[in-house]
C-alpha cells in the first residue's frame, strides 16, 4: 500500500512539475562571478580581488578524485545514472513533504540548478522549478560539466565559493593536492557550512568529515582498515590568514587604474596579480604591531598606526599596516593617504644636505636661543623638544643623536637657506612644494609613511632612487602579461654623503632618541624618530641595507594629541620597529645581515670638536674625536657663525 501510494504522488507530482515550472524549457544565462587573485612575491597567496571569494577551476582533472568520489558517495551516489532528477528520491521527498517534514532528495543537478538561478526559500513550486532547471541542464552540459560547475559554484562557509577557494582557505593549498580526509572535511561542509564550521566546531566537523568516510566505505570505495585509518587523521587546517587587507586593497585599486587604461575592468575579467610583498616581512609587522598594542595604556589603543616597509634599492613594498588593529581595510589607509607633519624626522633631510656641502659630523651647531625674523610678523623663537638649552655648541653627530631643535634652526639660518633645504627634501621624495620656511628644520611640512620611507630609502641604498612599486605583474586569463612593473633606480645622492648620514643616524638608534630598538633588535640600523610640537603625531623611520620601515601613529584628526610628551616617537613608533625586525631576524634567516659599507673616499680622521676641522688646521682643538669624512671634500667648511 505504501509503495502504491509513493509511485502515485510520484506520478502527480513529476505531472505538476511541467504545469507550474516559471521558467518553461529554456535554460536562463549562468551568471556567475570569479575573482581575480594575487600572490605576494615570495610565492603565497595573499588574496581575492573581487566581491566574492570564488575561482574557477577549469577541470576536474584539477580537482583531487578524493573530492569527486567524497562529492557523489554523501550527496548523489546515483548522478552518472539519472537525467538530472532521481525518481526514488523525489519521491520520499514528496511524501516527507506532505506529511509536513522536510527531505532532501536533490541531485547534485538540482542543488546546482538552486544554486545558480534561484533561492533557497522552501516551496513546492521553488522546487517545481528546480527540477525542470535541472533536467534542462542535463540537456547542455556532460555530467562531467555538471560536477565541475557544482564544485565551482558551492558555498562552504566564511565567505567562500567554490573547491578552489575551499581548499586554499582552509588548508592553504591547491585543490589537486588535497588529501582523503582533507576532502571529505570539504565536502562534509556542504550540509551546513556554518553548523561544521571546523574553526568554530572542530569536533562537529570531525564527526561529519568521519560520517562522509564512512559512506565511501558504505559505497565500496574505502575498505575497512583505511577507513579506521582515516577517521584517526586530526582535522589540521591551515586556514588562511589575513596577511595584509590594507595592501590588498591598495593592490586591487591600482589594478583597476591599470586595466581601466586597458579598457578592461575586474568586473569582466579574472587576473592573476604578482605582487611585491613578503609574507615573512608582512607578518613581523602585524605582530610587532599587536604585541605593542597590547602594552600600550587604554587611551593609546585607539590611536592609529601607519606603517610600510619598502626594499630601499628595488622600491618593492614589502609590508603595509593602514590602521589600527580591528579598523576597516576598505577605508583610511595611514600608509599613504594622511599627510602630517614628520617633525624632527625631517632633520636628516637638513643635514645630509649640510654633510653633502663640505661640513663634518664634527661641526659645531649653537644649541642656544635664536629668534628669526625678529620684529616682523613671521617672528618665530623656537625651542628644544623638552623646553631647556645647554646655550653651547654641540657637534653635528650629538645634535642628530639627541635630536636637539636650536641647532637645526641655527644650521638652517647660518649654514644654508631654507629654499635649498625645501628644493633638497623635495628630490629626495618628501613631497613637492614644499614651503621654504625656517621651521622647515624642526618638520613643519607634511608628509605620509609611503613617501618618508621612500626618501630614506635614499640613504640605505646609497643613493638610490627607485619608484615605489606594488606589483609586479598582472595576467589575464590566457596567462598574457598586461602589465609588468619597469622602474630604474636613478643615483640622486653621492654615496658618501649617504654613508655619513647613516654613520649619524645609527648612533641615534645606539644611543639617542632611538636607544629602545635596542631592546629588542641587535643588528644593523639606523634611523630617526620625529614627534611634531604639538604632540599630535609620532614618526620613526628606520632602516638597514635591505629594508626601510616608516611608522607613525596619531590620531585621524589632526588637532587630538597623543595623551603627553612621554608620547613620542621614541616611546611608541621606535618600539614597533625594534620588535619587527627582531621578528624579522627570526622569519628570515641570513635577512638583515649586511652593513652599511663606506666608499674608498670615507676615511676615520681625528677632528676638533671646535670646529669641525682637522687639528692641523684648527684654532682652538681640545677636543678631539674619529669621524668619518668624505676626502673629496678636504679640508671642509668652517661654520661661519662660530
Amino acid at each position: 500500500m505504501k509503495k502504491n501510494i509513493f509511485y502515485i504522488f510520484t506520478f502527480v507530482f513529476i505531472q505538476l512539475i511541467f504545469q507550474n515550472s516559471a521558467f518553461g524549457s529554456e535554460l536562463p544565462p549562468i551568471q556567475l562571478k570569479y575573482a581575480s587573485v594575487a600572490f605576494t612575491g615570495d610565492g603565497a597567496f595573499l588574496g581575492y580581488i573581487g566581491q566574492e571569494r570564488r575561482v574557477e577551476v577549469k577541470s576536474l582533472n584539477d580537482i583531487s578524485p578524493y573530492v569527486k568520489k567524497c562529492l557523489l558517495a554523501t550527496e548523489d551516489r546515483d548522478f552518472y545514472n539519472h537525467n538530472g532528477v532521481s525518481i526514488t528520491g523525489l519521491g520520499r521527498a514528496v511524501i516527507k513533504s506532505l506529511q509536513g517534514k522536510t527531505q532532501g532528495g536533490s541531485t547534485l543537478t538540482m542543488q546546482l540548478a538552486r544554486n545558480l538561478f534561484l533561492s533557497q526559500e522552501r516551496t513546492l513550486n521553488r522546487k517545481f522549478n528546480e527540477i525542470n532547471l535541472a533536467l534542462e541542464l542535463e540537456k547542455h552540459f556532460t555530467k562531467d560539466q555538471l560536477m565541475l560547475l557544482y564544485l565551482n559554484t558551492v558555498y562552504f562557509g566564511h565567505g567562500v565559493y567554490g573547491i578552489w577557494a575551499a581548499s586554499r582557505d582552509y588548508y592553504g593549498k591547491l585543490p589537486s593536492e588535497l588529501t582523503l580526509a582533507e576532502s571529505a572535511l570539504i565536502v562534509g561542509l556542504l550540509q551546513s557550512p556554518s553548523h561544521y564550521d571546523p574553526t568554530k566546531n572542530p569536533e562537529k566537523a570531525l564527526r561529519r568529515r568521519n560520517e562522509v568516510l564512512h559512506n565511501l566505505y558504505e559505497t565500496g570505495n574505502l575498505s575497512e582498515s583505511d577507513y579506521n585509518k582515516q577517521t584517526k587523521i586530526s582535522i589540521n587546517l591551515k586556514v588562511r590568514e589575513e596577511l595584509s587587507p590594507y595592501f590588498e586593497e591598495y593592490v586591487r585599486r591600482f589594478t583597476e587604474n591599470i586595466l581601466k587604461q586597458n579598457g578592461k575592468s575586474l568586473d569582466n575579467g579574472t587576473y592573476k596579480i604578482f605582487t611585491t610583498l613578503d609574507s615573512k616581512i608582512q607578518r613581523a609587522a602585524n605582530q610587532a604591531v599587536a604585541d605593542q598594542y597590547k602594552v600600550f595604556p587604554t587611551k593609546l589603543k585607539r590611536i592609529q598606526i601607519g606603517l610600510i616597509s619598502i626594499d630601499p634599492v628595488t622600491g618593492f613594498i614589502k609590508a603595509m599596516i593602514g590602521g589600527s588593529p580591528g579598523s576597516d581595510p576598505k577605508g583610511l589607509n595611514r600608509s599613504y593617504q594622511i599627510y602630517r607633519q614628520v617633525g624632527s624626522a625631517f632633520k636628516p633631510l637638513l643635514y645630509s644636505y649640510l654633510l653633502k656641502s663640505g661640513y663634518t659630523l664634527a661641526a659645531p651647531l649653537l644649541d642656544g636661543p635664536i629668534t628669526v625674523y625678529p620684529g616682523t610678523s613671521n617672528e618665530w623663537t623656537p625651542n628644544n623638544y623638552d623646553g631647556t638649552s645647554s646655550n653651547t655648541y654641540v657637534t653635528m653627530k650629538y645634535a642628530i643623536m639627541k635630536s636637539l631643535n636650536l641647532p637645526a634652526v641655527n644650521a638652517i639660518m647660518n649654514l644654508t637657506t631654507p629654499q635649498e633645504i625645501a628644493d633638497y627634501a623635495e628630490m629626495m621624495g618628501v613631497r613637492a612644494d614644499i614651503q621654504p620656511f625656517p621651521s622647515i628644520a624642526l618638520g613643519a611640512c607634511e608628509s605620509n609613511p609611503y613617501r618618508m620611507a621612500s626618501a630614506f630609502s635614499v640613504f640605505a641604498s646609497n643613493g638610490l632612487q627607485t619608484k615605489t612599486e606594488a606589483v609586479l605583474k598582472i595576467e589575464d586569463q590566457s596567462g598574457q602579461t598586461i602589465y609588468y612593473a619597469q622602474s630604474q633606480p636613478q643615483v640622486v645622492l653621492d654615496a658618501e654623503t649617504c654613508y655619513l648620514t647613516n654613520y649619524a643616524l645609527s648612533a641615534v638608534v645606539d644611543s639617542g632618541t632611538a636607544a629602545i630598538v635596542r631592546k629588542f633588535y641587535k643588528g644593523t640600523a639606523a634611523g630617526k624618530t620625529g614627534t611634531t610640537q604639538d604632540n599630535s603625531d609620532a614618526w620613526f623611520i628606520g632602516y638597514t641595507p635591505e629594508l626601510t620601515t616608516a611608522v607613525w601613529l596619531g590620531n585621524d584628526i589632526p588637532t587630538k594629541k597623543l595623551g603627553n610628551k612621554n608620547f613620542n616617537g621614541g616611546t611608541i613608533a621606535a618600539p614597533i620597529w625594534g620588535r619587527m625586525y627582531s621578528n624579522i631576524q627570526k622569519l628570515k634567516k641570513g635577512f638583515l645581515t649586511k652593513q652599511f659599507k663606506p666608499s674608498e673616499k670615507i676615511q676615520m680622521v681625528e677632528l676638533c670638536n671646535e670646529t669641525g676641522l682637522s687639528p692641523e688646521i684648527s684654532e682652538p682643538c681640545n677636543i678631539r674625536e674619529i669621524y668619518p669624512v668624505n676626502m673629496d671634500l678636504y679640508p671642509f667648511k668652517m661654520v661661519p657663525f662660530k
